[in-house]
């Protein structure tokens, strides 16, 4: 066989390479997170979650027609699928800069098995298909770029709107992208003709997203933000909803925090190769391009870290990024070997060593990630899924808050047509919606979430002979209608008469019936894995509690909080739901872990100030609600408990200004009326 007939077939070695172990640990069923809404997304051809990502859900109802698998496993696949020639394509290009095969193989093995790159080719996820637009567009530029041809720019502008078609953070590229056009043919956008031109091109790829109106026109089974009005459309396309919370919201030190843990995250993916990559910067010829390079890496670290809060444990923001210092890697490794080439005095057989300890490089990543990223016994959010229905008889009904409850049931519901006697609504309103709860239509003078409780409660109360579920992370913060509680059911809490849990509460077994392999089976979980299987644990312990077995519901709960180690949520509930029982000893370890994992210091502190107050050291108490209330002063149920803290501690004047800004915060809290009025705090009130 010719060295010629090699070369030809190295891309296909590389190809099939990296598809093999992408496929030896990619998820068998639907993951946790977005993937069971993108997922059910792309089956019923609908819409998700802002911007919508038309592109992705058309290319994966393709997906979900092959013949392979479940529906879960076809969207996983599309997901390898995009990465893999992601993988082809920074190989490609980084061999059409340097014309040396070695460096680019490499480079394009060491970006496959970069654990992040790797973790998002196992599951549904919009990245995949993202990182494979930012490196064709890559690629496609420096082919403009070579001869200046318009047709090629004509195509770079379209496949870049088909970009936009699939993710908006498309957009961080345009600065870099604009300075290369400009610095290389500034006629090209000055002159009328050819910018009109592109223009078209690029609003023409654009034009995916009418796919919003028309599927919301259709009845969608998912039409997230209802986008078939023009206000809703720009809306949804545009973010508007996480506009408002994500972007610049924090303050200077939190942002370094960010910027740190960000540029940590980019240094334990590749380590001391990232020397290489500065080198292969500095050894890159064209000065132009040296600035493109940099320039995706500082508005990529942008994005991350001031256009987002979403925490960097359960997202990735930084694959552009990633494929840049790929590149750049495979062009210090170039560098290098052409270095050690033009050394005369070195011997051949050293030059040969120094070629296979680059071909050994990848092998490292490889072994240290494989057992990270091996997804392939991960049924979680499938099991997680039938355990829920499983907790419901026959017409109940189920209301659901946070991503792992909602998009597994999702996926449940709308692909495998789980459970449809059950009745299904989301708190927020969004795929299984509340009836007559509409945030156009509630009083000015009420808030959505006070709006929602009270339409909650009518159902509650007008449930008749069926049961009310609630699936949720953290239920201590639920609005119950004044003679009703949760009560523990499993992983889910049931809606009970007060006196019902105050007497002898009849405990269901319903674990006898949940599929559970998945939580028992020993493989890495990344946060939201870690937050399902927490939680299973400690709804676990609970159950044994509520048998009268104490130590097998403890024993239960130290493994929730071993798997949920860096969840601050988990501790959380955890040790409200220890104080409550008088475990104090174990409740204060949580709350202390709590200090290590957080990201609301305000909650933390009104913890620790109801612990104080359940041991009876009411100054301590008072001390943390103060904390809270400094920290957060809007929440007005951490002035109640101050007020309440206050009381216990004989001071009635200070409570009752406590209640006070409670009531001028929020003023429809008709239990804090009654307690001032049976305690007689009015008296002697202190203006």
């Amino acid at each position: 066989m010719t060295s010629f007939t090699v070369k030809k077939y190295i891309p296909f070695i590389l190809i099939i390479t990296v598809f093999g172990v992408y496929l030896s640990t990619i998820s068998p069923v639907v993951y946790l997170g977005d993937s069971g809404e993108l997922t059910a997304a792309a089956f019923s051809l609908g819409i998700p979650h802002g911007s919508g990502y038309p592109l992705y859900s058309l290319v994966g109802k393709l997906f979900c027609m092959i013949p392979l698998g479940n529906v879960g496993f076809r969207m996983n696949l599309m997901s390898t699928f995009f990465s893999v020639f992601t993988v082809w394509l920074v190989y490609s290009f980084i061999l059409k800069i340097t014309s040396s095969i070695l460096p680019s193989l490499v480079a394009a093995f060491i970006l496959a098995f970069t654990p992040i790159f790797w973790s998002q080719t196992i599951s549904a996820e919009v990245y995949p298909l993202h990182t494979f637009f930012v490196a064709l567009m890559v690629k496609l530029l420096w082919w403009w770029d070579e001869k200046k041809e318009f047709y090629r720019l004509a195509l770079f502008a379209f496949v870049t709107g088909i970009s936009f078609g699939n993710h908006l953070q498309t957009v961080m590229l345009a600065v870099p992208i604009f300075f290369i056009i400009f610095s290389s043919d500034k006629n090209v956008l000055l002159n009328v003709k050819p910018l009109i031109f592109l223009s078209v091109l690029f609003i023409l790829a654009l034009s995916l997203y009418l796919y919003l109106p028309i599927r919301t026109d259709a009845g969608a089974a998912i039409h997230w933000g209802d986008p078939n009005t023009l206000d809703r459309f720009l809306a949804h396309v545009t973010g508007k909803s996480h506009r408002t919370s994500y972007v610049f919201n924090k303050d200077l030190w939190e942002y370094i925090a960010r910027t740190s843990e960000a540029l940590r995250i980019v240094g334990k993916q590749f380590g001391v190769l990232l020397l290489l990559a500065f080198w292969g910067l500095a050894k890159l010829p064209l000065k132009r391009w040296k600035a493109f390079f940099a320039g995706i890496i500082i508005f990529d670290l942008m994005y991350t870290v001031f256009l987002n809060t979403i925490s960097l444990k359960v997202t990735a923001f930084s694959l552009p990024t990633f494929i840049i210092i790929a590149i750049l890697v495979g062009l210090g490794i170039n560098a290098l070997l052409e270095k050690c080439g033009s050394f005369s005095g070195l011997r051949a057989n050293i030059y040969k060593t120094i070629k296979v300890a680059c071909c050994i490089i990848p092998s490292i990543p490889f072994m240290l990630n494989f057992d990270i990223c091996d997804q392939s016994k991960n049924y979680t959010a499938y099991e997680h899924a039938l355990n829920i229905f499983r907790t419901t008889n026959n017409r109940d009904i189920l209301f659901m808050h946070g991503d792992n409850y909602l998009f597994p049931v999702t996926y449940g519901r709308i692909v495998e047509r789980m459970r449809e006697d059950v009745t299904l609504h989301d708190r927020l309103n969004i795929i299984f919606k509340i009836p007559n709860l509409d945030d156009r239509t509630y009083p000015s003078n009420t808030s959505w979430e006070e709006h929602r409780n009270m339409s909650e409660g009518r159902i509650i109360e007008e449930k008749g002979n069926r049961n009310v579920f609630y699936a949720v992370f953290g239920p201590y913060s639920i609005k119950m209608p004044n003679q009703y509680g949760l009560a523990p059911c499993g992983i889910l809490h049931r809606v009970v008469k007060k006196e019902a849990i105050l007497g002898p509460y009849e405990v269901r077994n319903v674990w006898r019936y949940y599929s559970t392999d998945s939580f028992y089976e020993n493989f890495v979980r990344d946060f939201m894995n870690r937050e399902v299987c927490a939680y299973f644990f400690f709804n676990r312990g609970k159950y044994f509690f509520l048998l009268g077995q104490p130590s097998l519901g403890l024993e239960n709960i130290k493994i929730a909080s071993h798997i949920g180690h860096d969840d601050t949520l988990i501790h959380t509930d955890i040790a409200i739901f220890l104080t409550d029982r008088g475990f104090f000893k174990e409740a204060r370890q949580e709350l202390e872990k709590t200090l290590i994992y957080y990201e609301d210091l305000g909650g933390v502190h009104n913890n620790w100030g109801y612990y104080y107050h359940k041991v009876g050291d009411h100054n301590k108490a008072i001390d943390a609600f103060h904390k809270a209330i400094e920290l957060s002063p809007e929440k007005f149920g951490y002035h109640n408990n101050l007020a309440f803290s206050l009381y216990e501690a004989g001071k009635r004047k200070e409570a009752l200004l406590a209640f006070q800004k409670s009531l001028a915060i929020n003023e429809n809290q008709p239990e804090i009326h009654e307690f001032i009025q049976e305690h007689s705090l009015t008296k002697g009130k202190v203006e």
